[in-house]
This record gives structure tokens, sequence and C-alpha cells, in this order.
């Protein structure tokens, strides 16, 4: 039988990736280390994240529905895992590097607090005079520096383009990244990171409306008036409710495929872009527009979302009180990072049912409860 090793698959992306793919054996990383017999680096990065402590706690993380409320609705660990999927199949339509799209994918929302976008923004208030707070350079600091699995100070050591794709949106000034990274800021990213920002978006569309759906915060006839879903329902009439949805990522995944190919051939000299065509950029926002006037800023949403805030305000303000109490991880990194970073650092990591405990043992300030 013959095995594959690393070298030959790194011969393989040689010979069939397309010209804007990247290549894992140009993939350097920070500390460096000795090449794997078997993987690739970039598929040494997938299995670094999805092994991290971070990578587990987002079963419990919120992405719209509370996770608490019930079993079947997304965590922030099904959707990193959907968009992953996604990510996968466009990068491999692209002929763009697979492996590397899924690594980007799983770490993409490893910074997001408890609490979902609210939770985000309370630990931005909180930290409105020491730099601030956002998921996308906090999903950095947890694989350079928080998730230090190998005692070398590099967190997980992941390669400079996983690293650096990690950074879409604004960085806040001041918020501490490493110093590489604050450095090529401005640089390109992988156009593998485009894809997994659109598969992101596809993801969390569709499936925060199926979620919507279940958790009958809309109605199916609300839904019905929607450009994409009756897009969807044209192309398969005789579907139900689930596999619409379902419809709806195959028409937005083809189209995001078929509009970026028509980019590239059209301007070959160009940088490479990953774009949908525009009526479905139209259709999209149609959809985006649906969910946040009717899920997103929901009452039954939103006062799940504010009690959230509540209690991260809480818990912030204890460990800011009381410094002894954090870990001993945590409290040797007061000295260099200072005590709000590090509080906001354990306070981001916790999950939406760990949040929940230790403010339990709050009000009678006997501290945090015993987990």
């Amino acid at each position: 039988m013959t095995w594959l090793r690393r070298e030959d698959l790194e011969d393989r992306e040689l010979r069939e990736l397309g010209r804007y793919a990247a290549l894992s054996r140009d993939a350097t990383r920070r500390l460096a280390e000795p090449r794997d017999p078997l993987r690739t680096t970039f598929q040494r990065d997938r299995d670094r994240v999805i092994h991290s402590t971070a990578f587990r706690r987002l079963q419990h993380k919120t992405q719209v529905v509370a996770a608490y409320e019930g079993d079947h609705y997304r965590s922030r660990m099904t959707h990193s895992l959907e968009v992953s999927q996604l990510a996968r199949s466009v990068a491999c339509s692209l002929r763009l590097n697979t492996d590397l799209a899924e690594a980007i994918a799983l770490a993409h929302d490893l910074g997001h607090p408890p609490f979902g976008h609210v939770g985000e923004e309370a630990l931005n208030e909180l930290m409105t005079d020491h730099g601030g707070f956002r998921h996308n350079a906090q999903g950095a600091r947890v694989v350079d520096l928080l998730e230090d699995r190998y005692g070398h100070g590099h967190g997980l050591n992941l390669t400079d383009a996983t690293r650096r794709s990690l950074l879409k949106g604004k960085v806040p000034d001041g918020f501490p990244i490493a110093p590489d990274l604050a450095a090529r800021r401005a640089a390109p990213v992988p156009v593998e990171a485009a894809v997994v920002d659109h598969c992101d978006r596809i993801a969390y569309l569709c499936h925060d409306l199926d979620d919507g759906l279940r958790a009958r915060v809309f109605s199916l006839d609300e839904v019905a008036e929607l450009r994409l879903w009756q897009r969807a329902r044209a192309w398969r009439p005789d579907a139900g409710s689930a596999a619409t949805i379902s419809a709806m990522i195959s028409l937005l995944v083809r189209d995001l495929v078929e509009a970026t190919v028509r980019r590239w051939d059209e301007h070959p000299d160009a940088t490479a872009s990953v774009a949908h065509g525009d009526d479905m950029i139209v259709d999209s926002q149609d959809l985006l527009a649906f969910l946040r006037a009717r899920f997103y800023r929901s009452r039954r949403v939103l006062a799940v979302m504010e009690r959230g805030q509540e209690r991260i305000r809480a818990a912030f303000g204890f460990y800011v009180a009381n410094p002894a109490e954090l870990p001993d991880g945590a409290r040797a990194r007061i000295a260099e990072e200072g005590l709000r970073r590090t509080v906001c650092d354990h306070v981001a990591g916790m999950t939406d049912r760990y949040l929940l405990r230790v403010v339990e043992g709050l009000p009678d300030g006997s501290g945090p409860a015993t987990l």
C-alpha cells in the first residue's frame, strides 16, 4: 500500500491548486519547528485549533439564541464547523488551499466572549480607555498568547497566514496584538481568508433564519416574502422549510464561486477578490435586514442578551476589585499585561454557563462560585 507523505501533499498542491492559492510549503511560523512527516503546515494549524481549549468552549457560547435555551440552536462551535464545511467547498471549487480555509474558519470565532455581540459591546465599553475589545483581534490574541499549550510563549504557534487572516476588520487603537502582526496589518491576507469571510456570512444568514423559525420568533409567512427564499422555492418548489434553507445555502455558494471566477477571468492581472454577483448581494442584504429587524433586535433575544451584558459587567468588576480570585495563569500576566486586560481576557474566555455560575456567587459577597 502506498501512503502519502507531507511532501506528496505539497507536490499535489503545486500541481492542482490555482494561481491565487496559498501553498503550505511556503508557510512560516514565529517559532521555527520541524515539519510533520504526514501533515502539511496548514493541516497542523487546523488540528491545533480543534484540540485547543478555546475551541471546546465554543460549544457553550451563544450564536444568537442563548446556548442554554435548547440543544438544537446553533452555538459558536456548530457555527464554526458549518463555516468550515462551506469554506472547504468554496476553496476546493476555486482551486484554493482547502486546509488553510478550514483552519481559518475553525479559528475565526475563538475570540468571541459570552453572549455574542452584546458581550463584545460590553467588554469594549469596559476597556474603552485600555485598548478596547473586538472579537477578531481577541481571536489572534487567543492563538498567539492565551492558548499556551506548549509553554514556549507563542500560543498555538500557528502559521503567519492563519494568524494574519484572523485580523479581519478594525482593530481598536491600543489593542495588544503580537508586534509582527501589528507591523503587517496593511499587508494582503491570503485569498482563503476572504472565502471564509463570505462563508461566515452565508452560514449565519441561513442558519440564523433557521434558528429564528425554530424559536418561533417570526413566522414562515414572513420568511416567504424574502427574495432569497423565493429563489430557493422556485428552484425546489416541493421542499419543506429545512430543505429550502439548504437550497438557499446552495444558491449562495454557487453564486459566490461563479461570480468570483468570472471576475478572475475578466481581470486576470488584478488582485484576487472574492464576492457575490450584484443580484445576490441585493438578496442577501434583504435577508440580513429582515434578521436584524425581526430576530437580532427581537425582545426575546435582546432580553437574554441584556442580562448577559449585566453579568459580564458584574464579573469584570469583581475581578478588577479582587485580582487574587483570578486563576494562577491569569494572575501571572498582570505585571506585563495590566490588570484590566488580564481580567478582560479571563472574562472573554468564559462560556455563557460558566459566567452565569460565577456571577451567582457574587451577591452575598462570597466571591465566584467554586467550579
